[in-house]
């Protein structure tokens, strides 16, 4: 079920990575998903910093994956709770302000 998924994904978080200084957050948003789609299996970060970059809706709380095979968007909450969906998108909103603010790069352009 996904809610053991998440707790077994949760478990191998605390015991693997916390003690080593890496963020849940980053933890939660450099996961592996699966298109409903096309059944493709691959990272959500490496997709968003890939596929959206130039997306004014990356910066703007975009809870969206968009695969890297088919270009099919799909919705976060199809593998996560709505909260951790909407901190995944925060997180990930702001590595990709980060990146624009430090390399004066702008969405949409």
């Amino acid at each position: 079920s996904l809610f053991l998924h998440m707790s077994e994904r949760d478990e191998r978080y605390n015991s693997e990575l916390k003690r080593r200084g890496v963020p849940k957050d980053l933890f939660d948003a450099s996961r592996q998903v699966t298109c409903p789609e096309c059944g493709q299996s691959f990272n959500l970060f490496y997709s968003r910093a890939k596929l959206c970059t130039g997306c004014i809706h990356a910066v703007n709380g975009c809870e969206f994956a968009r695969c890297i095979r088919c270009d099919t968007e799909f919705p976060l909450t199809d593998f996560m709770n709505k909260a951790k969906s909407r901190r995944t998108s925060t997180y990930l909103e702001s590595l990709i302000n980060n990146y624009h603010n430090t390399f004066g790069e702008r969405p949409g352009r």
